[in-house]
């Protein structure tokens, strides 16, 4: 679905002056749009503005497609703090890209973990220029962060989402910017703050429908959290929780077990067992390898069902694994 069709339809119904439409998907891959007022985008970069430090002698290099919510994020940092704006005109490649920061003497950029896993893994040393990479778009990992700091790279988690226009939260122990607010509700963590989302637009027919998801101000994310202190400690997804002969599995914390044995990238994906409720499927990078010892050695629930070697993991244009694209994969 192209964007411009979500604009002409927002266009006619007359609802969304002064917005833009982001497309998004859940774990399910099923697409939705989110608007965001020019209000609210503008708000959240001038609070990420303020956390950063930003300011007009820097050069931001944009390393993310605008088509995101990230990338956009980055240019109106620029236009609004008077910064410059490096942008990368080549496809992702690690190495071209620490070759382009040196030239450009870019001082803040914004990675997602893929990317940043690419530098570490091919050892490439940050340029001196370089003041703040923050990480965002999925969890940062530890023992990756560690690694890339070990090369000089200065990274900083940040968590955000579309949803909220971009950061909500930036730094180690991710403590809240200036202006949101944050709680828990059923587990899962509920935001409120000037830069959340006007409403969700999903198709229905031949047309579009558009709900407002938030409640009294405050939208409930499906992220399990917990508040500590001024900081938030991200559990993982709700709905990467499964049900498997009456137990509760964690899908998050499955793959860090097979990508630790591995070595590798993977992603696990579920598929309806009429007997179990559900089966888990093991997809993995690289040549084929014996998994039956390690699989033996997880509880009945979490073991797998049947694994599968794959040149390269389906991705997004962000970089992240697209498991709904998994969940019908067949080998040939």
């Amino acid at each position: 679905m192209l964007v411009n069709e979500v604009e002409a339809w927002a266009k006619k119904s007359g609802g969304f002056k002064r917005h833009r439409f982001f497309r998004t998907s859940g774990s399910s891959g099923r697409e939705k749009w989110v608007a965001l007022s020019d209000e609210a985008l503008e708000w959240s970069a001038r609070s990420v503005i303020e956390a950063l430090g930003i300011a007009s002698k820097d050069v931001l290099g944009l390393a993310l497609p605008v088509i995101h919510v990230g990338g956009y994020g980055m240019v109106l940092r620029a236009e609004i703090s008077g910064a410059s704006l490096a942008k990368l005109e080549v496809r992702w490649n690690a190495g071209s890209f620490t070759d382009w920061c040196d030239v450009n003497r870019v001082t803040i950029s914004s990675l997602v973990p893929t990317q940043l896993y690419d530098l570490v893994s091919a050892r490439l040393s940050c340029p001196t220029s370089m003041r703040t990479v923050v990480v965002g778009g999925g969890p940062l990992d530890e023992e990756l962060a560690r690694k890339a700091r070990d090369l000089r790279w200065p990274v900083v988690p940040s968590y955000g989402m579309t949803e909220t226009s971009s950061q909500v939260a930036t730094g180690d122990g991710l403590p809240l910017l200036q202006g949101w607010e944050a709680k828990i509700v059923d587990g899962k963590l509920a935001l409120k703050g000037d830069g959340l989302l006007t409403a969700i637009i999903r198709r229905e027919g031949d047309g579009f429908v558009a709900g407002d998801p938030k409640t009294d101000g405050w939208y409930v994310t499906n992220d399990r959290c917990e508040l500590i202190g001024k900081g938030l400690r991200v559990l993982g997804r709700a709905d990467r929780l499964v049900k498997i002969l009456g137990e509760l599995v964690n899908l998050e914390e499955l793959e860090k077990f097979w990508r630790e044995k591995l070595k590798r990238e993977v992603a696990l994906v579920d598929r309806p067992n009429e007997r179990c409720g559900v089966s888990l499927f093991l997809f993995y990078e690289g040549t084929e390898v014996d998994l039956a010892r390690w699989n033996a050695s997880l509880p009945g629930p979490g073991r797998i069902a049947g694994a599968i070697a794959v040149d390269l993991l389906p991705r997004s244009t962000l970089g992240k694994i697209d498991r709904s694209a998994l969940r019908d994969f067949h080998e040939d």
